[in-house]
């Protein structure tokens, strides 16, 4: 049986579209590690920031190196931008945006051919998944596309235009899902815009809490201004609903959200943050930040800075500001210094570790409900439904979602099993 090998970069879209295309690459195919000599490599690129374009070309040349005479695929958001540059003159096959239900078809005809298209489809392109390799957490993709035009981001060129999944559809694959993961993360370019006619994320979310089986529904990532009140009130009412949302900030200064094409100023934004922790004082918020954008004097950064301590993110993902040809950002004066931006990456990594350990010392004493993921020789690890990483004395079921009691958040956040 011939071999294949897959990587995987970028989001969680990414990763439910590379395990679609592994459940069936698996019905003709053997899969090895991707350090292995194999017969096919797929690679799914990502084009967010230089960083993933680097890996993207490291990764083809390793396959490459590996196997002078594979076949190699190379699949998503920067197939679907750079299609036609030197980066992918190594590969077989190239497939954008559009047409990943066709890969594993093409490769076992051995078409070398591309598959990019001019303007991608306006249809949601339904990948049903019958099981996820894990048997913790599975995603569930319900949207693709973006139609916000941040400056900074290349997305809306990459994935097209926003566009919904069928509601009977998600909901019949996350009862499938249900049957062997416990837990469930809604994921999507823009997952709080998820549009099926008349029907919202509201109603998905309250009629993926009568599933069977299913025990926490966690959503990937939503915009501050898509957190209506009907979804803070479902929270509020089924626990089924994981205490936590990752909302991208991306700035906290108005000069620098403005120049982002950001919807939204820094003050609504934290008015927004106060009125859900009112109604949910324990839950976990986190962000996406980018720092050193074009124009970011320290001034601004200070504002920033200043911002993250009054708001309290229980974690921060920040990047420094990556540039992106064909972006409205790409074209703007004032870019800064990479070794400036590197500073304020660690300026805001080092004043973030004080309100992680202030929201996980809230804790302390108290039973958490954790999805345990892995088990080592004395400890099993998991997060929490406040997506908070727990290590749990003694050695627990992989996929099972057990009670503990926190007992110590110093170093990092330990406690035992509550029987």
């Amino acid at each position: 049986m011939k071999t294949y090998a897959m990587m995987i970069l970028g989001c969680k879209v990414n990763d439910y579209e590379a395990t679609y295309v592994r459940e069936n690459m698996n019905k003709h195919f053997k899969e090895v590690d991707f350090k292995d000599k194999a017969d096919i490599y797929l690679i799914f690129t990502c084009c967010v920031t230089n960083t993933a374009e680097a890996k993207t070309r490291k990764f083809i040349h390793a396959a490459r190196r590996n196997n002078p005479e594979s076949y190699i695929a190379a699949i998503g958001c920067l197939s679907q931008i750079k299609s036609d540059t030197e980066v992918f003159e190594d590969v077989d096959l190239i497939i954008g945006s559009d047409h990943k239900d066709k890969i594993v078809e093409l490769i076992v005809e051995q078409v070398k051919d591309n598959l990019v298209s001019e303007k991608i489809s306006e249809d949601f392109e339904d990948l049903y998944i019958e099981a996820y390799p894990t048997k913790s957490r599975s995603f569930l993709k319900i949207e693709d596309g973006c139609n916000q035009f941040c400056s900074y981001c290349i997305i809306p060129y990459s994935r097209g235009r926003q566009r919904s999944g069928d509601h009977h559809k998600i909901l019949e694959e996350a009862r499938i899902l249900a049957k062997t993961n416990r837990e469930i993360v809604l994921t999507g370019i823009h997952t709080g815009r998820y549009d099926d006619g008349e029907y919202d994320l509201h109603k998905l979310l309250k009629d993926m809490c009568e599933i069977k089986g299913l025990e926490t529904i966690r959503l990937s990532s939503i915009e501050i201004t898509e957190i209506n009140d009907q979804i803070i009130n479902l929270m509020q009412k089924n626990d089924k609903i994981a205490h936590h949302l990752h909302i991208p900030v991306q700035s906290c200064d108005d000069t620098i959200l403005k120049l982002m094409n950001r919807p939204y100023t820094i003050k609504e934004y934290k008015d927004r943050v106060s009125y859900i922790r009112k109604m949910i004082p324990d839950i976990s918020i986190s962000t996406d930040l980018i720092v050193g954008f074009p124009n970011e004097t320290d001034e601004l950064f200070n504002n920033t800075l200043n911002n993250i301590k009054e708001i309290g993110f229980s974690f921060i993902h920040v990047f420094p500001y990556s540039r992106k040809q064909g972006t409205v950002a790409d074209k703007m004066e004032g870019h800064i210094n990479p070794k400036i931006k590197k500073q304020r990456v660690k300026d805001v990594m080092e004043l973030q570790k004080q309100y992680t350990r202030k929201y996980h010392d809230l804790f302390l004493n108290r039973k958490v409900k954790v999805l345990i993921e892995k088990s080592d020789v004395d400890y099993s690890y998991g997060y929490s439904k406040e997506y908070i990483y727990t290590k749990i004395k003694g050695i627990h079921e992989t996929g099972k979602i057990i009670d503990v009691m926190i007992e110590d958040t110093r170093q990092e956040v330990t406690g035992s099993a509550v029987i």
